[in-house]
């Protein structure tokens, strides 16, 4: 069952997203952001945007977000490269909770490890989300 973001305070920790670089993942993914370039074909490197869409896609399916919820910012850092079929591990904590108003503002900073438990990806998400039933 997912979370509500009104469940969520600084400190809270997610549990770890598991996923794996599947060919058919990667290829859907260089299909949908129309990358056609030849780094990618046969090499088996995973595009590190890839690696950042798998990450956030596991953390959706955490947390509930409501009608309404406006993604503000996203850093990222990579730091290694990735192949097909290593498998990455995602922990993502609350950096942030705040109410302004009608509104509630979340960070989360996040942290993808590959099977040799090497960072990866690094990096922090934002979203203002709006008080329930405001909308």
């Amino acid at each position: 069952m997912a979370l509500t973001y009104d469940q969520l305070a600084a400190g809270f920790e997610f549990p770890p997203g598991i996923f794996k670089l599947e060919a058919v993942r990667v290829t859907h993914f260089l299909r949908s952001v129309g990358d056609t370039s030849q780094v990618y074909q046969g090499s088996g490197l995973v595009p590190p945007m890839a690696i950042a869409a798998m990450a956030m896609t596991k953390l959706s399916e955490t947390v509930g977000l409501p009608p309404g919820s406006i993604h503000t910012s996203q850093e990222l850092s990579f730091s290694g490269m990735t192949r097909l079929d290593d498998t990455l591990t995602s922990y993502a904590k609350i950096s942030r909770a705040q109410k302004r108003g009608k509104f509630h503002m979340i960070a989360v900073d996040f942290d993808v490890r590959d099977q040799s438990q090497k960072t990866v990806l690094t990096g922090k998400t934002s979203f203002m989300l709006p008080q329930a039933g405001e909308l």
